[in-house]
């Protein structure tokens, strides 16, 4: 058992050296867990921010102004009081994406409980922004008329509806969608890097003909294939766990959430999964060129799939149970409750354990189609 570990520490310090070597590689995976991982999360976010604002205030009250003054950035800019002559002409311009239309006598209307209406105009070419700031502004002025209505000691202005949501937010509590879109990416570029980069190390020997060097050698298939796995594997968990300290600590400002070891003890567990496949798939194709085609579809299917994107639970069925069988799928949940939730290894070890088994699995046939391959050689 000792020079079994031994040879594996060897081998995987041969193969970290020439992974390191690869400068273009380094590079690019560097970038794959920093830029693209800040990008995705701030540059490709969901959220409303900074929206122009207009208002035409016909009543020009003090409600009115407090509803003016209740629109403030970040989701939106300091609305702008324009003419009723002139909406239509900012609107086709785009100067404003959300017009506020206020009625005469609003507030007069208001207090006599005849529950007066207030107009949004709304330029939706900006798809998006346009259904998801109208959710914004509306949730902003209702908040602030049901204030209002207290102070004034008027009745709710819906009063029937008997009971009122109120939702605690533990974590993130503005809601903002770079919580989750930073774990998505790195979530994505984990899997993907894993599954090309421990397949490619196969590749690679069996391009270079170096893999016949290690044949003369006194190492097993076995240290071989794991001596990749642990080499390619921990590279890149240092580098999630990284861009994951970036995303949590430069961005959001706020210090860590769940357990850093449990964290980075389910991302080991998954990249010996995954980097697993990667092996299996680089011994079937028998070129760079084919092995990237295999993992392009595995890739989009068990990432697609897997609950990051989308819920499990709004798929069918019958998918939601064979899609279980992917540690992906595993994973995704296991980093959303360690992440989001500050589960706990009482929470989350079946999870763990269920990884831990599929890795096994398909580690187990890697290594014997591994063994075949070199038996061929």
């Amino acid at each position: 058992m000792y020079r079994w570990l031994s040879n594996i520490f060897i081998l995987s310090l041969k193969e970290v050296k020439s992974l390191l070597s690869d400068l273009i590689l380094v590079a690019l995976m560097v970038y794959f867990f920093t830029v693209a991982v800040a990008v995705a999360a701030k540059g490709a976010s969901q959220d409303v921010r900074n929206a122009p604002v207009a208002v035409v205030d016909h009543d020009e009250s003090a409600l009115s102004l407090r509803l003016r003054q209740s629109i403030r950035p970040p989701h939106f800019k300091y609305p702008e009081a324009i003419g009723d002559e002139t909406v239509q002409r900012h609107m086709d311009l785009g100067d404003y994406y959300f017009t506020i239309d206020i009625p005469p006598e609003y507030e007069k209307d208001y207090l006599s409980e005849k529950y007066p209406k207030i107009q949004i105009l709304v330029d939706a070419t900006a798809m998006t922004l346009a259904g998801t700031g109208t959710g914004y502004l509306s949730s902003i002025l209702s908040d602030e008329l049901r204030k209002s209505a207290v102070e004034y000691n008027t009745p709710q202005i819906s009063p029937q509806i008997a009971a009122e949501p109120r939702v605690n937010v533990l974590f993130n509590p503005n809601a903002s969608a770079i919580w989750q879109m930073g774990v998505v990416q790195i979530i994505g570029n984990l899997t993907l890097l894993t599954l090309m980069l421990s397949g490619a190390a196969v590749i690679r020997e069996k391009e270079r003909g170096t893999i016949e060097h290690l044949l003369v050698m006194p190492v097993s298939a076995s240290e071989i294939a794991i001596s990749k796995v642990c080499a390619n594997g921990s590279v890149i968990v240092f580098l999630a766990l990284l861009s994951l300290w970036i995303i949590v600590h430069s961005i959001l400002g706020v210090p860590v959430m769940g357990s850093l070891y449990l964290l980075t003890a389910g991302m080991l567990i998954y990249v010996l999964s995954f980097a697993s496949l990667g092996i299996l798939l680089a011994v079937l194709a028998p070129s760079m060129p084919q092995f990237g085609l295999l993992c392009i579809p595995v890739y989009m299917l068990v990432y697609l799939l897997a609950g990051a994107t989308s819920p499990v639970e709004c798929m069918p069925e019958t998918m939601q149970k064979i899609i279980q069988i992917s540690p992906t799928t595993q994973f995704v949940s296991f980093t959303q409750d360690v992440v989001h939730r500050g589960s706990g290894l009482g929470d989350v070890y079946r999870k763990l354990l269920i990884m831990l088994g599929q890795g096994l699995f398909f580690l187990t046939i890697a290594l014997i189609k591994f063994k075949s391959m070199l038996s061929r050689q």
